[in-house]
């Protein structure tokens, strides 16, 4: 019960890691908030978290999107008074060779991967600066340190967010805020 009474929204937490990630926490003690795009199966995740006897919110988020995250992050306030934690998980892949790669294919990584960490990470500050305590963990990759074939979106996303969770760290270290990025190695 190393997190017993805490409060942690997983983003893209409905299935895959995030939803491991949010079964975890609650085993662990937490109140999970599951936010995705897909509300459908975020609220079967929720159900499974409420079975383990935790609190457990479904929201529809687009992290894309600084008005919709900002109202999630009001929903939560509202609900359990707090956030005091969060993981960046939402990420999504859309690989090609570089030469064939579009500007929708970029676009989309980057918007989803790095601008949605940026946009959850300002949303979830403040109440955290104000409660002067909070945890922020982005799921970054190994590939944003060594780049890999047919994936520069997908690289330079990631670099992004170990970059940007190292500015974090820095500037919210005063107010007892810890940020740290987990570099995960992707299965091709």
């Amino acid at each position: 019960m190393r997190l017993k009474d805490k409060v942690a929204l997983i983003t893209g937490g409905a299935r895959g890691i995030g939803r491991a990630i949010a079964l975890t926490f609650a085993r662990e003690g937490a109140d999970i908030v599951v936010a995705d795009v897909n509300l459908e199966v975020a609220g079967k995740t929720t159900l499974e978290i409420e079975a383990i006897g935790r609190k457990s919110l479904a929201l529809d988020m687009d992290v894309t999107d600084y008005a919709k995250v900002e109202e999630g992050v009001n929903k939560i306030l509202d609900k359990f008074g707090k956030v005091d934690i969060l993981v960046n998980n939402a990420g999504i892949t859309k690989d090609n060779l570089l030469l064939r790669m579009t500007q929708a294919e970029w676009d989309a990584v980057i918007n989803v991967n790095l601008k949605g960490t940026f946009n959850c990470i300002k949303a979830v500050s403040r109440p955290m600066v104000k409660q002067r305590s909070g945890r922020i963990i982005s799921i970054a990759s190994i590939i944003g340190l060594m780049g890999n074939w047919g994936q520069a979106n997908y690289a330079a996303s990631k670099a992004g967010i170990i970059a940007l969770t190292k500015t974090v760290a820095k500037e919210l270290a005063s107010r007892n805020i810890n940020a740290n990025s987990v570099r995960l190695r992707r299965r091709r």
